[in-house]
């Protein structure tokens, strides 16, 4: 399983996210506390101190390979203003902590279920990695 450097959690301090795609905030500012602790590149980012998030969420979008995109892919039009980090926090993980793009986007859908960032973050803590590393 490939490890992550790099870890940045798109959030809003004002806007309560949807039931849809939950998320317990608390528990994941605490995880990304941890993971900054152990010495991961791991940081909270509230949309609301950004003027635009569309740089984010095209990050989102365009990065990861198919098998490893969000929910965000799903988005139409200027509805992700509303939802990119603020309705629904947003995981973006890099394989290398240089990386321009995240190799893996939370929350997605892995064989048709749900993963939360909650759970994204709770796999990583354990170690256990999100995303298979080809093999050679």
């Amino acid at each position: 399983m490939k490890r992550f450097e790099r870890i940045e959690l798109y959030y809003s301090s004002s806007v309560e996210p949807t039931k849809e795609y939950p998320c317990d905030l608390s528990q994941a500012l605490e995880a990304i506390e941890k993971l900054a602790n152990m010495g991961i590149n791991a940081r909270a980012i509230d949309v609301e101190t950004l003027k635009d998030v569309f740089r984010a969420y095209h990050k989102a979008t365009t990065g990861p390979d198919p098998e490893h995109r969000s929910i965000f892919n799903e988005m139409r039009g200027a509805e992700y203003k509303e939802s990119f980090g603020r309705a629904i926090p947003a995981l973006l993980c890099y394989a290398k902590a240089n990386d321009r793009l995240p190799s893996a986007v939370f929350p997605r859908r892995e064989r048709g279920v749900l993963v939360t960032v909650n759970e994204a973050l709770e796999r990583i803590l354990k170690g256990k990695g999100l995303i298979k590393t080809p093999a050679k």
